[in-house]
């Protein structure tokens, strides 16, 4: 797959996002629909992530996940796109994804062009809206993880995760297990919840992108 045309298409696409329709592939199942609308009335938390599309050495399209690190907190050792909280100094949620994405991969900010916005998804344990951001880097990035924040980045072949079919693992829930929705990344590291939600959707875009 070409990145740069794959830009160009998803740039050039302007029909509906695939939405709800894709996420629930990957949505746990105790998880709802939510009224985003209605979400946002409650005045949730509001973050902005990034799908960073980029070339490795050998030209293959790639997109980084980072390892979170271990914290008392409800997304703590979990893999998660770069991102972060909406901070009152950025002009904008395209700026939040960015700038996390900044901080978290040490990647150059100038070199991030955002292409397309996806849809919000609510994350009820940590009360946070969520808004995903695809983005373009060209060349190859020199990863620097965020100490503070990343145990190790880990890139995701793009053509390789388009062909992946979600399987399912326990998972533990209070005092019950669940059957979870997600990709087996390997070393027993899932990719699943919202960050996995998010990539059906951008899976889904990317096809719908492609066949156009």
């Amino acid at each position: 797959m070409n990145l740069e045309v794959l830009k160009e298409l998803l740039l050039d696409y302007n029909e509906p996002l695939p939405g709800w329709d894709s996420q629930k592939i990957a949505s746990p199942p105790y998880r709802e629909k939510f009224d985003l609308e209605a979400v946002k009335k409650t005045n949730p938390r509001v973050a902005a992530v990034m799908i960073l599309l980029y070339e490795n050495e050998d030209r293959d399209v790639e997109f980084p996940l980072i390892l979170r690190v271990i914290y008392d907190g409800p997304h703590s050792n979990q893999l998660s796109l770069p991102g972060g909280q909406f901070e009152e100094a950025d002009i904008s949620l395209d700026e939040t994804a960015m700038r996390e994405t900044v901080e978290e991969l040490g990647v150059v900010y100038e070199d991030i062009e955002v292409l397309k916005q996806l849809t919000e998804i609510y994350v009820p344990p940590s009360n946070f809206l969520i808004y995903p951001f695809v983005g373009y880097y060209p060349g190859i990035p020199d990863f620097i993880p965020q100490e503070s924040e990343v145990q190790y980045i880990i890139p995701i072949n793009l053509e390789a995760f388009l062909e992946a079919e979600i399987s399912s693992f326990d998972y533990s829930v209070g005092d019950q297990i669940v059957e979870m929705p997600g990709y087996d990344i390997g070393e027993e590291v899932y990719l699943w919840g919202a960050t996995a939600m998010i990539l059906e959707e951008f899976k889904e875009l990317v096809k719908k992108s492609i066949t156009l």
